[in-house]
């Protein structure tokens, strides 16, 4: 039974299966019927033996006692149903992965008697259910709201009932509005990765709970405004890292999200439709699937848009997936159940109901649609929208510099109409960098026409954001003829990482067979389509001496094959005095075995000219050489900084059983007997002996390890342990490039968690696992067993993603079984390989990621 948090509600049984088997939409009607979408067709295992298309069961109640008297079936024949809402006139709606329809029952029997389609995604010809259509609102003013995932980058085109039609290939998913009958079908904001699910508070602002991409989170609840971009394109890949992407509002022409959510939001309900205590009113309640959770979220003004913080208020055990919600005349909620973590249909479920306990004072529930317009005389972002004069133009450029970037947002759209273009054009050249970066985000929403002149300009403008987005702006609508005015954009210093990162991209979007096979579709799923920076462009860059030391730096991090470069990172190592430089070099040389970068990282290490930080850099780098300097690096141990001590020591745990190291590492220890908490100390011990048996003081408990671990730190240490070959932590995730991709990219890992959830994540990897980056694994018949990621069934192969070979295929006749892992790809016990200094630095190191 999941425990409900807030003592004043209370949790019971609805329904149960086989009563309800694999339930996700819920809906009730004006006469308290409940309506609910069971699933039967998604990702159905081979055998299943349930219906072969969806149902929608009708449960009844009238005697109200919370048990269904009668169960019937209401409509049938759905493929993979996603969600149910009652519209304003009281027609029943159902969304699946490809089609919108209305449900009639105009006998009043209790049985679809006709169902009629009103949206089809007639493009693309297959798509996983959870990347398509997915939820579905209605405004107070009849307005039919639908969310659609990114397709995963496939083209698309959702058509209505009257030949209006939306469309795309690489974007993002949106939100799209219709009226109920499936005419006049337009786009309201794009940006996201798969909106589950999407809903009107009591203040009328639509909101939408948007799942997060492999990498980059949070999940987030999202304000969704007219012409909104929330920052995510499925051209860039899965991952959600990339310079030209945005997940918060990073980007100028994007916008932030409301709330972060945890892992796997999949339902929204306004609690201002519930009969709950008067503080529940203006929140939204969120299920939380992954977490097994839901949650009330306290949702505050924040200028034109809102803010807030989410409370748990129902927990469950790992049997516990809350999925949709809805709520009765009476205020009582009611929400469906998955029960079980595994996607695939597997017969169980459950129907709850929540309401406040007899007794507790409740707020009188509001009926669905009784809620008042957001847009009203007196809103400041209905003024900003609806400004066409150009006599508004003086309002809408205050705008522009407005600290809130929802109104900034209303003053681009409106300025993009054509009425205001030649005030447009000439505000680009203001003194002002905000009104000049607005005015040339509304010309290209606007799509101007006469563009590269202005961004000829822009490309060197003193402001570095509105470098960066004239760099997106090239790239984006492939203007060839800017190629040479590119490097125009780096003049200006200092040049941020993510800068220099967007040139390049904007560098590969010019490439001739990119901007030609985008523009045709040449591929299915627009993230195959390679964009390529020109040949030995990096290396040239690189060896460039009129580049200055930071791009050329910079520049190291993509060199496509450091082992062809080898000389020139040497001669950089050794020659060049710019510590930024000479560090970089030796992070690409720690990729190549060979004996003479063995020779040149030594000499740095053990010379006491270069900065501290290099020598450490290259001692790490050291350590992943295939050749045996324990003897030499002995010295160091007695080194008069800490630092290169701590890599020594780190260097010498590789060969911790041999008798002269295991003296020299005693001898270094009983001259730290005072300082036996410190760094140094710490690891000496743990080489001498290892965690499992050492006598040291380590936590015993999780409880501990969050207590021992709850601050402290240093993030310049803490890389280093990152790419220790004790800590292994780069062999499966990647920073800024560097590293593996079985597990997720954590360059923005300290955006998206706390040091508690870095904490957990690392002392129980298998706690929460996001659907994304589930394990599974394929036993052959010949007893082979292979694990990994991004299982893909076919006919007649399978395929998987593995840490050793990337994807490999499977015939299905060799494969005797296969199914999902139960704990997480990362395995338990990593942390005992460190020292609670190193795991401090490395927590310090990781919550700094947040470029």
């Amino acid at each position: 039974m999941p425990k409900v948090l807030d003592d004043r509600l209370e949790l019971s049984l609805f329904s149960a299966d086989p009563q309800i088997v694999t339930p996700i939409g819920i809906a009730i009607d004006s006469m308290d019927q409940i309506y609910v979408l069971e699933s039967h067709t998604h990702l159905p295992p081979s055998g299943y033996k349930g219906p072969k298309f969806d149902l929608i069961k009708l449960f009844t109640d009238k005697d109200g006692d919370g048990h269904p008297e009668r169960v019937t079936v209401f409509a049938e024949g759905l493929k993979e149903g996603l969600n149910l809402a009652f519209s304003p006139a009281g027609q029943l709606y159902a969304v699946t992965s490809r089609e919108v329809w209305v449900l009639h029952d105009k006998d009043g029997d209790g049985v679809s008697e006709k169902r009629e389609k009103v949206l089809e995604l007639v493009e693309p010809a297959s798509v996983y259910a959870h990347a398509a259509l997915l939820g579905i609102t209605f405004s107070p003013d009849g307005w039919m709201y639908i969310s659609r995932g990114n397709t995963s980058g496939a083209a698309w085109k959702l058509q209505g009932t009257n030949g209006s039609a939306v469309g795309g290939y690489g974007d993002g998913g949106n939100i799209v509005r219709a009226r109920p009958d499936g005419t006049q079908l337009e786009e309201v904001a794009t940006g996201f990765w798969n909106p589950m699910d999407l809903k009107f508070d009591n203040r009328g602002h639509l909101l939408a709970a948007d799942n997060d991409p492999d990498s980059r989170g949070p999940n987030r609840l999202v304000h969704v405004v007219p012409g909104g971009n929330y920052g995510y394109q499925s051209l860039y890949g899965g991952s959600g890292i990339h310079p030209y992407l945005a997940w918060n509002g990073e980007l100028s022409s994007t916008l932030p999200f409301a709330v972060g959510l945890g892992e796997a939001p999949s339902g929204l309900l306004d609690g201002s439709t519930a009969a709950l205590p008067t503080d529940y009113q203006g929140q939204m309640l969120a299920s939380i699937w992954e977490e097994s959770r839901i949650v009330r979220i306290d949702l505050k003004p924040q200028g034109a848009s809102l803010t807030g913080s989410t409370q748990v208020i129902v927990e469950g055990s790992q049997q516990f997936r809350p999925v949709a919600f809805a709520t009765d005349r009476k205020g009582t909620i009611y929400f469906t159940d998955w029960v079980l973590r595994d996607y695939p249909n597997h017969g169980k479920g459950r129907i709850w109901r929540l309401k406040a306990k007899l007794g507790v004072q409740v707020e009188k529930s509001r009926p669905a649609f009784n809620r008042p317009q957001l847009i009203t005389e007196g809103n400041v972002l209905a003024k900003v929208y609806a400004a066409s004069s150009p006599a508004d133009f003086d309002f809408l450029k205050k705008n522009l510099q407005s600290k809130d970037p929802f109104l900034r947002h209303a003053a681009i759209q409106s300025l993009a109409r054509p009425v205001f273009q030649e005030q447009v054009v000439e505000a680009t050249r203001s003194s002002e960098p905000e009104v000049r970066l607005g005015a040339m985000l509304a010309l290209q929403k606007g799509e101007y026409a006469e563009a590269v002149p202005i961004l000829r300009r822009l490309l060197q403008d003193p402001n570095e954001q509105i470098r960066r987005q004239a760099l997106i702006w090239v790239g984006q609508e492939g203007l060839a003829e800017l190629r040479p005015d590119i490097d125009k954009a780096l003049a200006v210093t200092p040049v941020s990482a993510t800068l220099f990162e967007t040139y390049l991209e904007t560098i590969a979007h010019l490439s001739p067979d990119f901007i030609n096979a985008y523009r045709q579709r040449s591929e299915r799923y627009a993230k195959s389509i390679k964009r390529e920076l020109p040949e030995q462009f990096i290396e040239m860059f690189v060896q460039d001496k009129n580049r200055s030391a930071a791009l050329r730096a910079l520049a190291i991090r993509y060199l496509p094959d450091p082992a062809g470069q080898k000389e020139v990172l040497i001669s950089l190592l050794l020659q060049e005095k710019e510590p930024r430089l000479r560090a970089e070099a030796i992070r690409a040389l720690a990729t190549v075995p060979d004996e003479s970068i063995a020779v040149a990282l030594y000499n740095v290490a053990v010379g006491t000219s270069a900065p501290v930080q290099v020598r450490a850099e290259a001692l790490l780098a050291l350590s992943r050489q295939p050749v045996d300097y324990s003897d030499k690096v002995l010295v160091l141990l007695n080194d008069s900084q800490v630092d290169i001590q701590i890599e020594a020591v780190r260097y010498l745990l590789g060969y911790a059983s041999n008798e002269k190291v295991q003296k020299a590492l005693k001898q270094t220890l009983t001259t730290l007997q005072k300082q036996k908490a410190s760094p140094l100390a710490q690891m000496i011990t743990m080489a001498l002996a290892p965690a499992t048996t050492s006598s040291h003081a380590r936590p015993a408990s999780f409880n501990e390890w969050q207590s021992a671990l709850r601050k402290g730190g240093n993030p310049e240490r803490g890389r280093r342990v990152f790419y220790s070959n004790q800590a292994v932590c780069s062999s499966c995730h990647a920073i800024q490039g560097r590293g593996g991709d079985l597990g997720p990219d954590l360059t923005n890992v300290g955006l998206s968690k706390n040091r508690q959830q870095l904490v957990q994540s690392i002392i129980k990897p298998s706690e929460e696992i996001s659907p994304e980056w589930q394990g599974w694994y394929i036993k052959l018949r010949n007893g082979e067993l292979h694990q990994g990621r991004q299982i893909d069934v076919g006919d007649k192969e399978l395929e998987l993603y593995t840490q050793a070979s990337g994807f490999r295929l499977f015939s299905k006749k060799d494969v005797a079984e296969y199914g999902m892992i139960k704990t997480s790809l990362m395995p338990d016990g990593l942390h005992n390989q460190l020292t609670v200094s190193e795991l401090q630095d490395l927590l310090a190191f990781l919550e700094s990621k947040k470029e």
